[in-house]
């Protein structure tokens, strides 16, 4: 049996998993609420004092950026890994099928 990537993810997800609050939505949401809010301030400065700090803007974005690089590589290697357990997991059945 040749099961598609979705028809897995949706046999093996429980109700419970579904309605838990994972850490990565918190970051993002955290992330984007602080970029928000830097922008807002940063146009602000910008109105009172008609420049901006480069330097700290570009420290910001590019802390939010990398945290939201390493956040993306950290749910590529899980979900790399967790498909591969399935692949194994389905392998071992069918051969146990098979061999009945």
């Amino acid at each position: 049996m040749n099961y598609s990537r979705n028809y897995r993810r949706r046999r093996r997800a429980t109700p419970a998993a579904k309605k838990k609050r994972k850490t990565m939505d918190v970051v993002l949401v955290v992330v984007g609420l602080l970029l928000i809010a830097f922008t807002l301030k940063m146009i602000h400065v910008f109105e009172t004092t008609g420049a901006i700090p480069d330097t700290l803007c570009t420290c910001v974005f590019a802390a939010l950026s990398g945290e939201c690089g390493i956040m993306g590589w950290i749910k590529v290697t899980k979900d790399k890994y967790t498909d591969r357990k399935w692949q194994q997991e389905d392998r071992e059945r069918e051969e146990k099928e098979n061999d009945v």
